[in-house]
């Protein structure tokens, strides 16, 4: 009270200090940068000091990326808004598109890399790094006197009939179905085909498979390659029915996998004709069973719940019963793929993958096509025991002895083409469409 002006004074100078502090907090304040913005600055730093270490494409990109950026900012004054935005849209889709492009071809490389690898194995047979070294065995043998025939009359028939064989331990080439011990019912209904002599694919590929060997086929359209898998699967089914008669839901013992259900209906109808004949000599009942897409699955497993010797049958109906598990694999010893190559070239090549994991045991793998590409070879060589490669004629060319004629149809005329003589012309329509005659009675 004595000293009012002091107490003024004291005040006044408490309040221009906190006033001074406060100014200078204020001259000390940073803004907060949030933390996805400054980690794009260090990025941004990093990239300045090692700007002489990149590479040139990569400068090129990102330096397109900028400029693009940079394109893209800040009004134009001499375009239109919408002329600036289109530009822009179509600068996205191109960078878009490019992009996809490289991932596509990255993804292609690695699948490739991966098919190379993968075998025709089943699952389990990978998981448990089983491999198979020997063949399987079977009971046929070649005729003791070819047997002692010399090596170099083997090679003899090979050079005449042109074939070239590649392999271990290749089986002598035999030239008549009689030598090959055909029971006399299959050689009458041979001879009634008019089938005398066996082809050059047949000389060389009949041997091997019924030795038990593996076996890659090639040959050209129209060789008979179809009775080269059919009478072994044929004999093999008939001995295994000898042995032990097949129960009720039982089999298949052989396996027989067709592209198309054209192609699957001419084979089973092949194996049915030659069935019946033994039949009708006195043989057991041998049933072969067609599971193909188009037709009832109900009709189709009638035969399988009998117990089926034989199966032909396309991919996507064998997979579909395999999921199902109205069909079992369990003592298949016997597979034969015929035109492998198409089968890849049809988007197959997982589907056959998957029915390999359903194998229980070591089987006996044949693979035919009229060509035979590298990626196939290399996946089949990997899955085949000590396979035996037989190669007839060029590979992917029609036979020499099929007559190819052209006939001029209608389409009302297609469901008819079959039962007009060959050579015949249908003059409606302008399609062409070749009839073929077989020349040489022997490949009927």
């Amino acid at each position: 009270a004595k000293y009012p002006d002091r107490n003024l004074m004291v005040v006044s100078l408490n309040y221009s200090e906190k006033s001074g502090s406060e100014g200078s907090e204020d001259d000390d304040y940073v803004p907060y940068v949030p933390v996805k913005i400054r980690k794009q600055q260090m990025l941004q730093k990093v990239k300045r000091f090692r700007g002489k270490g990149l590479t040139v494409e990569e400068q090129k990109d990102s330096g397109g990326e900028q400029k693009d950026e940079e394109e893209g900012l800040g009004p134009r004054s001499n375009v239109s808004l919408l002329d600036q935005h289109q530009h822009l849209k179509e600068k996205a889709e191109a960078r878009k598109e490019s992009a996809k492009e490289k991932q596509l071809k990255e993804e292609e490389k690695i699948l490739e890399s991966v098919a190379e690898g993968r075998a025709l194995m089943s699952v389990k047979e990978m998981a448990k790094g089983i491999t198979y070294e020997d063949p399987i065995k079977t009971s046929w043998n070649v005729p003791r006197y070819i047997l002692g025939m010399p090596a170099a009359r083997h090679e003899r028939v090979r050079k005449k009939y042109h074939i070239l064989v590649e392999g271990e331990g290749i089986p002598p080439p035999i030239k008549s179905f009689r030598e090959m011990k055909f029971p006399q019912a299959i050689l009458k209904g041979l001879k009634k085909k008019g089938i005398v002599r066996p082809t050059p694919i047949q000389i060389q590929g009949i041997p091997t498979i019924l030795s038990g060997r593996d076996m890659i086929g090639i040959a050209f359209t129209g060789s008979g390659k179809t009775l080269v898998f059919t009478l072994p699967i044929i004999m093999f089914c008939l001995e295994q029915e000898k042995r032990l008669p097949f129960c009720k839901r039982e089999g298949p013992y052989g396996l027989i996998i067709c592209p198309s259900r054209e192609l699957a209906r001419q084979t089973h109808s092949i194996i049915e004709h030659y069935c019946k004949l033994l039949e009708d000599e006195g043989a057991p009942q041998l049933r072969c069973a067609l599971c193909i897409g188009g037709m009832s699955v109900k009709d189709q497993m009638e035969v399988v719940k009998n117990g089926v010797h034989m199966m032909v049958a396309t991919p996507g109906r064998l997979m579909d019963l395999l999921n199902k598990k109205m069909v079992s694999l369990d003592i298949c010893r016997y597979l034969a793929l015929d035109e492998a190559d198409r089968m890849i070239d049809m988007g197959f090549e997982e589907d056959i993958r998957t029915i390999f994991s359903y194998f229980k045991g070591q089987r006996q793998t044949l693979l035919f096509s009229a060509t035979m590409p590298k990626k196939i070879q290399n996946f089949a060589k990997s899955a085949l025991v000590k396979p035996i490669t037989i190669n007839v004629g060029r590979a992917g060319a029609a036979s020499l002895d099929v007559i190819q004629i052209p006939r001029k149809i209608n389409t009302r005329h297609r469901l008819s083409m079959n039962s007009t003589p060959p050579g015949e012309q249908v003059r409606m329509g302008s399609e062409i469409h070749l009839s073929t005659s077989i020349a040489d009675p022997e490949l009927q």
